[in-house]
């Protein structure tokens, strides 16, 4: 996993935060210029795997939130992971989610944020998602993972999180991945929470609201051309 700022990571999460999840009633089909698009730019089989995720989305809008979060992370997990040298051919390539699964895999932060946007168009408000940087104990590797706060109301030391992870299977509460480090966390409105963790105990160091960064106004317009194009395949509704 690439050594990046926080900031970065940001960017790209308040890009998805800001479109128009909050005003859908239910989940929109997508249209068939989407998969038309798809399936010229990544092929047929690229495009048949959108269909089956959409057609995941859509018949699980209406279930229990762990049901959500059961089969998001279990289609996701199924996304081979690449690093962005061997996929892209560069060490810092962030790509959209679409990306990610039309071309069948992606490093950890690709996965992560994918499943953000998947339980996104499921329906699951923004406030009960969070991204966080971890470190594996066993190897020391720097990782990311998708956090889902069932009380995002309480504050944070009261609030339980369950973790959905590329390397593990099952979800399980934060507080029983006793192999990971907490480094840092951030939500849809750039809160970011930065965590003191010895490997035993487990406590907020500092929080920081509304964090920015000017230097990636170039990634923030890279991203929303991107959603530009999307929205314009799809009739005038944003993908995502």
């Amino acid at each position: 996993m690439r050594s990046i700022a926080v900031v970065i990571f940001i960017t790209v999460l308040t890009t998805f935060h800001s479109v128009s999840f909050a005003t859908q009633t239910g989940h929109q089909p997508w249209a068939d210029t989407v998969f038309t698009y798809i399936k010229k730019t990544y092929g047929p089989t690229a495009e048949q795997r959108m269909r089956k995720i959409e057609s995941i989305i859509a018949i699980n809008y209406n279930k229990p939130v762990m049901q959500k979060l059961d089969i998001t992370n279990y289609a996701m997990n199924h996304l081979p992971w690449i690093a962005d040298r061997k996929k892209y051919n560069a060490d810092d390539y962030w790509a959209t989610p679409l990306e990610t699964i039309a071309t069948f895999g992606g490093d950890c932060e690709d996965i992560a944020i994918s499943k953000f946007v998947m339980l996104r168009h499921m329906g699951i408000p923004a406030k009960h998602l969070r991204l966080a940087y971890v470190k594996i104990i066993r190897t020391g590797e720097s990782h990311m993972v998708l956090l889902y706060v069932e009380n995002p109301h309480l504050p944070i030391p009261q609030q339980r999180s369950l973790v959905l992870d590329n390397y593990v299977g099952r979800i399980l509460p934060g507080k029983e991945r006793t192999d990971l480090i907490a480094v840092y966390a951030v939500d849809g409105d750039n809160n970011v929470v930065l965590f003191n963790d010895d490997g035993v105990k487990r406590t907020v160091k500092a929080t920081v609201s509304k964090a920015k960064y000017a230097k990636l106004d170039k990634v923030k317009e890279q991203i929303a051309a991107n959603q530009d194009k999307y929205q314009a395949l799809n009739g005038g509704r944003p993908l995502y």
